[in-house]
C-alpha cells in the first residue's frame, strides 16, 4: 500500500513537471528568446515540495490543501499569462499553406519511420523525435494556447484524483469533489475562452489583464479545496437534519 502511495505521488508530480515544461517551451517558441527558458527553474519548487512530502508525509498530502497543486500553479500560470498576452501576435497561416506544411511534414515523418525501421539505432530515434517536434511546431499558436488551457484544467482534475488522500477525507468525498471540480473547470474554461475571444476585449489590454487576474484567482480553489469545505459543511448539515428527524 505504501508503495502505491509513493508511486501515485511521484507520477502526479512528474505529469505536473512535464506539462509545465511544455508551457515554457511554447513561451520560448512564441517569444523567440532563449531567456524565457529560465521559467523552467520554477520547477525547483516542485522538486523541493516532492522531497519534503516524501520525507515527512510519506507521499501523502493534507486534507484541505494540496502543496503539489499549488506549486504546479506557480509553474504553469506565468507561461499561460505570457501566451495569452501575446495571443494577438501569434500567427496562423492560411489553410492551403497549413495543408502543404502538414503534407510535407507527414512525408518527412513517414520517411524517418522507414529509415528507423531499417536501422535500429539511437540516431534514428533522435531523428524521429526531431521530426515529431517539428510537426507539433506547425500547429497554430492560438490552438496551442487553447490546448494548454484545456490540458491545464484536465491536469488539475487528474492530479487531484491521483494524489494520495491526506487527513480524514474519504474516497466518497473525493469523488464528489472531483465532480465539483469538473463543473468548475468547465465554467472557468468557458469564461476565459469566450471572453478573450472577443476582439473588443483583445484590443483592450486592461480588460485582458483583468480577466487573467480573475482567472488566476479562481485557480486558487483547486489547491485550497474550498469546494470541499463547503461539501463537508453541507454533509454535516445533512447529518444534523437526519438526527432531528429521528428525535
Amino acid at each position: 500500500m505504501e508503495g502505491l502511495v509513493l508511486l501515485n505521488a511521484l507520477v502526479t508530480r512528474l505529469l505536473f513537471f512535464l506539462h509545465s515544461l511544455i508551457g515554457v517551451w511554447r513561451v520560448a517558441v512564441v517569444k523567440k528568446e532563449p531567456r524565457y527558458w529560465y521559467l523552467a527553474l520554477l520547477n525547483l519548487l516542485l522538486f523541493l515540495e516532492t522531497a519534503l512530502t516524501l520525507k515527512f508525509k510519506r507521499g501523502r498530502g493534507y486534507k484541505w490543501f494540496s502543496p503539489a497543486i499549488f506549486v504546479y500553479l506557480i509553474n504553469i500560470v506565468p507561461s499561460l499569462w505570457i501566451l495569452e498576452v501575446q495571443h494577438g501576435n501569434q500567427y496562423c497561416g492560411s489553410q492551403s499553406e497549413g495543408m502543404s506544411q502538414n503534407t510535407s511534414s507527414k512525408e518527412d515523418f513517414n520517411q524517418t519511420l522507414m529509415s528507423s525501421e531499417q536501422a535500429h539505432g539511437g540516431d534514428s530515434l533522435i531523428e524521429t523525435a526531431k521530426v515529431f517536434v517539428n510537426n507539433l511546431s506547425t500547429v497554430c499558436e492560438k490552438d496551442w494556447t487553447l490546448g494548454l488551457h484545456q490540458t491545464f484544467l484536465l491536469m488539475l482534475i487528474i492530479g487531484r484524483w491521483l494524489l494520495p488522500i491526506g487527513g480524514t477525507i474519504t474516497r466518497d468525498q473525493l469523488s464528489e469533489l472531483l465532480l465539483l471540480f469538473v463543473g468548475t473547470a468547465a465554467d472557468i474554461l468557458e469564461f476565459t475562452s469566450e471572453t478573450l475571444a472577443e476582439n473588443t476585449v483583445r484590443n483592450n489590454p486592461s480588460l485582458v489583464y483583468g480577466i487573467l487576474c480573475i482567472w488566476t484567482w479562481s485557480m486558487l480553489q483547486f489547491p485550497l479545496d474550498l469546494a470541499g469545505k463547503c461539501l463537508d459543511v453541507f454533509s454535516m448539515k445533512q447529518k444534523i437534519t437526519t438526527l432531528d428527524h429521528r428525535l
